[in-house]
């Protein structure tokens, strides 16, 4: 009888958390992916260097609703790491695969910083197709630029000596960390989180991060009409910049303050609280 209690909890905590499998893509890289739940698919695509670890708060609500994915793209993580296509257009394309071989609809795309270019690449090549709604979690469609006039980071000038580093050195996944969490973090989460960020290889970290450098994706906000409800969510660090540029280039998008760059992992109960609302309102 014990044994079967085991069981049936194991069962159930399977269900719950997903178990990890790898999806082999037509050019047979494997990229591996975390299922758990059922209805309506909520895919959770991570940022630069990032894993599919960092949705772990998620995945946990928002499963008892919904069909939730997380996964590893091409290059981070557990997935594989080939020599080529370490671009976000390839990234995309690897999404479209995804949706396509599981056969996702009316999918809600929730991308985390860099992980955002993605999801504009996937609009430039694939449009809205097989997309219910859009969430964006601190990330401008474009890096570089006026910050006047603008919703970006900075200057080229700015980033030229972490450019110049990531070519130089292994980069800082620390200081990684204490850019994107508002409070100090304890040392056995740091030490995960650093150990899910060097699992990028440099020469993939490198390739990523010149991508999202050069390019712009004005465009691709500002083809997202009201038909597919987007939410843009915004640190407060940069908060009145990004609304003010939203508010002119997609009015149709929510904007919302949220505290720090991670903080779906730093505070997941108000963050979801934040997410839910969105997730359950009508198109």
């Amino acid at each position: 009888m014990r044994l079967f209690s085991i069981i049936i909890i194991c069962l159930v905590t399977c269900s719950l958390y997903g178990q990890g499998i790898y999806h082999t893509l037509e050019d047979k890289t494997r990229i591996y992916i975390e299922e758990a739940g059922e209805g309506q698919p909520l895919l959770f695509v991570p940022g630069w260097r990032m894993t599919h670890r960092f949705f772990e708060h998620q995945k946990k609500h928002f499963s008892t609703q919904y069909r939730v994915i997380t996964y590893d793209p091409r290059g981070q993580g557990r997935s594989d790491k080939p020599s080529f296509g370490n671009h976000y257009a390839e990234h995309a394309s690897d999404l479209r695969q995804i949706l396509t071989d599981k056969k996702l609809d009316k999918v809600v795309l929730v991308a985390w910083s860099s992980g955002c270019l993605t999801i504009y690449e996937y609009i430039r090549a694939f449009g809205f197709d097989k997309i219910d709604k859009l969430v964006f979690i601190d990330e401008s469609p474009k890096w570089v630029g006026d910050r006047q006039t603008e919703w970006v980071y900075g200057t080229f000038d700015g980033y030229r000596s972490s450019l110049k580093g990531l070519v130089m050195q292994e980069s800082d996944t620390d200081g990684i960390i204490d850019w994107m969490l508002k409070k100090p973090v304890d040392s056995q989460s740091r030490e995960w989180m650093n150990e899910e960020m060097q699992m990028t290889p440099s020469n993939v970290a490198l390739s990523l991060y010149v991508d999202g450098l050069i390019s712009d994706f004005t465009e691709e906000v500002r083809a997202i009409k009201k038909e597919v409800p987007a939410l843009f969510l915004v640190r407060d660090s940069w908060y009145d910049q990004a609304a003010d540029w939203l508010k002119t280039n997609a009015p149709y998008a929510q904007v919302k303050g949220i505290s720090s760059h991670a903080m779906f992992w730093e505070e997941p109960t108000k963050f979801n609280q934040i997410l839910e609302p969105f997730l359950t309102s009508k198109n």
